[in-house]
């Protein structure tokens, strides 16, 4: 059986840097036609099941009443998840997928929603489509090709080892107890209660930890690409202490929302190494929201880890699938010979 899962957030891109800075808005109604895209192309690879996460707004639902007249062979079902309403509907949505054997869950969202995804998804490939306010680790892509990658790939047609890469991650670490991941970005803000989760305000910045920090990304990643560019395939972080008297630097935090911050020092992260944080009373931010209370100095570390989630790319697959005439067989190459495939 070939599964796909999709995790589609409702709330992603909807906090509090859409007022403070000039990000594009995704609608429900947008995200709802890009599941329906996701949906058409996984169902023209000839994957078996589809299983969708329900959401309190109801993409999934409204995506498939619109697709009623589409001649489905793909299974298709929602999970039997209890709807919360907030970050655990995602979380426990990939372990149960995780646990229904799928071989790919794509999601929509943004960094924040990869994050919890990622902490239940195990081994399970990611395919990210950017949905969210900061996007580093998901892709602006579009729907119908990203369907048709992860049903491509849940039918092995290709090679999962060629066309996945495993991400780098931050570990949030009380003693040898790993508490909470980042994907992208860990900064410690000088303040003593969560209030808004998401992080925009520059001024109480003290440190940031970073897994990547590619040119021309958005973020607190683009502070890092100013200072010293770090590649996601690159083996080590990068880690940035800011304060008054440092070297100013400017950098795109949001879209629209260009800020100078003083550097005081940066070095890279290395795998493994433990930094404490020191900085108490202080609050961590994971991925742009603040996650976790320091009320005690160095009761927590962050670590870099290589081991973080597995994610697929679009391009490598479809082309792989091109060169193995996946589509000169009409798009839903026949499943016996996805079986010769696999035996060879």
């Amino acid at each position: 059986m070939s599964r796909v899962g999709i995790i589609a957030n409702p709330a992603s891109g909807k906090d509090i840097r859409r007022l403070v800075s000039h990000a594009t808005v995704i609608s429900n109604t947008e995200k709802t036609d890009v599941v329906k895209r996701v949906i058409v192309g996984l169902d023209s690879t000839g994957v078996d099941e589809i299983l969708i996460m329900p959401d309190y707004y109801g993409l999934g639902i409204q995506a498939l009443e619109a697709l009623n007249h589409h001649p489905f062979t793909s299974k298709i079902s929602f999970l039997d998840l209890e709807i919360q309403g907030n970050q655990e509907d995602s979380i426990h949505a990939a372990r149960m997928m995780k646990e229904c054997r799928v071989d790919c869950i794509i999601t929509l969202g943004g960094d924040g929603t990869n994050r919890v995804v990622s902490k239940a998804c195990g081994e399970v490939p990611l395919i990210p489509i950017s949905t969210g306010t900061n996007n580093v680790f998901p892709v602006m892509t579009e729907g119908t090709t990203a369907g048709m990658a992860a049903g491509i790939l849940a039918r092995k047609i290709v090679d999962g080892k060629e066309v996945t890469m495993t991400m780098k991650k931050l570990k949030l670490m009380a003693g040898e107890e790993e508490r909470d991941l980042a994907l992208i970005d860990a900064v410690v803000v000088t303040e003593s209660f969560i209030g808004a989760r998401a992080l925009w305000d520059m001024e109480r910045v003290d440190q940031v930890f970073l897994t990547q920090a590619e040119p021309g990304s958005i973020g607190l990643s683009s502070l890092g690409a100013a200072l010293r560019p770090v590649r996601s395939q690159d083996p080590f972080g990068l880690w940035i202490e800011l304060g008054p008297g440092g070297e100013k630097v400017q950098a795109p935090i949001a879209p629209g929302l260009i800020r100078e911050m003083e550097v005081k020092s940066y070095r890279v992260l290395e795998p493994g190494e433990k930094v404490p944080i020191s900085l108490s009373p202080s609050i961590i931010a994971l991925d742009g929201e603040r996650e976790v209370e320091v009320n005690v100095p160095d009761q927590f570390q962050l670590a870099l880890g290589l081991d973080g989630p597995k994610v697929a790319s679009i391009s490598r697959i479809l082309g792989e699938a091109s060169k193995k005439g996946f589509f000169r067989a009409g798009g839903k190459w026949p499943k016996e010979k996805s079986h010769e495939l696999r035996s060879k």
